[in-house]
């Protein structure tokens, strides 16, 4: 399990980030520690892979090493893509020609699709939509996966997993399988801006290789959101291959 990164390490990280390559002496001086102290935190960070280090060898005896900052270290360190990312959009909502903005945010939402693919492991649209929920998941955006048959609570419910919900005695039956959203990933953007909607479900649809409706929406009441594949039950669950080569090659 990942460890978390303490304020002290950040404080490392962001010394490199300014300051370039150092060694431990120049860190320790600093930081006004010891060098032991500062060795175990690199330690961890090299773990991490947040920071690299450098052979340094001056005359004879053994090298001194210079450590330097990674890219993932400087990702850890914070970023500036959800400003960026919002004005990009509003960008995007400038663009008059309906056709232009929708191809727009089709190719965006490939590019999302791309980005997540490699974290998928499923062969079937079910198995698919199980890793759609665990990704998000992960990102602290709460989906889970409901099979086709189960019982859900429309107005909100508490998980049990990533594969269903225990239902209060308000429900009601899916009849194809359904990711349930219990919290938006763009809230500020969705209370005033129908298209995010849209932009979710079509990258979802790119990511599991089928068609994808939007058939629940927070912006519409209650506490969910429901992305459903097939209809009435019609929903072929098998492999996704094909699929899933027609959007690479769409990518290519």
């Amino acid at each position: 399990m990942r460890s978390p990164i303490v304020e002290s390490d950040l404080d490392m990280l962001d010394c490199l980030r300014s300051m370039g390559p150092m060694t431990v002496s120049d860190l320790a001086h600093r930081f006004g520690v010891t060098p032991t102290a500062v060795r175990q935190r690199l330690n961890r960070l090299l773990a991490e892979g947040l920071i690299d280090r450098e052979a340094s060898r001056e005359g004879r005896g053994r090298p001194h090493y210079r450590y330097i900052i990674t890219g993932k270290g400087r990702q850890a360190l914070g970023s500036n893509y959800s400003d960026l990312a919002l004005a990009l959009w509003k960008a995007i909502q400038t663009i008059e020609n309906v056709q232009i903005r929708r191809q727009v945010l089709l190719e965006a939402a490939k590019e999302m699709a791309r980005r997540y693919l490699p974290q998928m492991k499923g062969l079937t649209v079910s198995e698919r939509m199980v890793d759609v929920a665990r990704i998000l998941s992960q990102k602290r955006v709460p989906f889970s996966y409901v099979t086709s048959g189960q019982g859900v609570n429309p107005e909100g419910a508490s998980r049990r997993g990533e594969t269903g919900f225990k239902t209060s005695s308000l429900q009601l039956r899916v009849y194809a399988p359904v990711l349930v959203g219990e919290a938006c990933p763009y809230p500020d953007l969705s209370e005033s801006d129908a298209e995010i909607c849209e932009f979710e479900r079509l990258w979802i649809r790119e990511l599991l290789g089928t068609e994808v409706e939007l058939t629940r929406c927070r912006r519409n009441g209650g506490d969910q959101c429901w992305f459903q594949v097939g209809c009435e039950g019609n929903v072929q669950d098998g492999p996704v291959t094909t699929a899933r080569e027609s959007v690479q090659t769409a990518w290519s």
